[in-house]
């Protein structure tokens, strides 16, 4: 076998055990883990999911409490404007009917009242 051959196949070798090691280390060994992530810095469009996925949390558990922190980590003291806000750009994008009754549900229950929300609440004990 010639050297030059030679020389190419262990840089191959060595560039794919390379490679092999350094997305085993990254995916399995030590993956990166984001924790504590601040909510607040999310991309309106999901800042809005989050929201949505609240309301649908909350309509399963019924915690209020926990949605209530969960909105107050997303949106601060604007929580129930953030809240009436993503019910009404849900309503008028024409979101999916459980989505809409999902978050009138967390707004009534948060004590919130729109016009807009009532025709999604009839049905909702609560």
């Amino acid at each position: 076998m010639p050297s030059w051959l030679r020389i190419i196949l262990f840089l191959s070798l060595g560039l794919l055990l390379g490679a092999g090691l350094g997305l085993y280390v990254g995916w399995i060994a030590w993956p990166t883990e984001y924790t504590e992530a601040d909510l607040s810095i999310l991309a309106p469009e999901y800042r809005y999911d989050y929201t949505v996925m609240v309301a649908a949390n909350y309509s399963l558990d019924g915690d209020l409490a926990a949605a209530r922190g969960r909105l107050q980590t997303l949106a601060g003291d604007e929580r129930d404007a953030w809240l009436l806000e993503v019910a009404g750009q849900a309503i008028l994008q024409g979101a999916a009917e459980q989505d809409i009754r999902n978050l009138a549900l967390l707004a009534r229950d948060l004590g919130l009242q729109a016009p807009a929300l009532e025709p999604y609440l009839s049905g909702n004990d609560g």
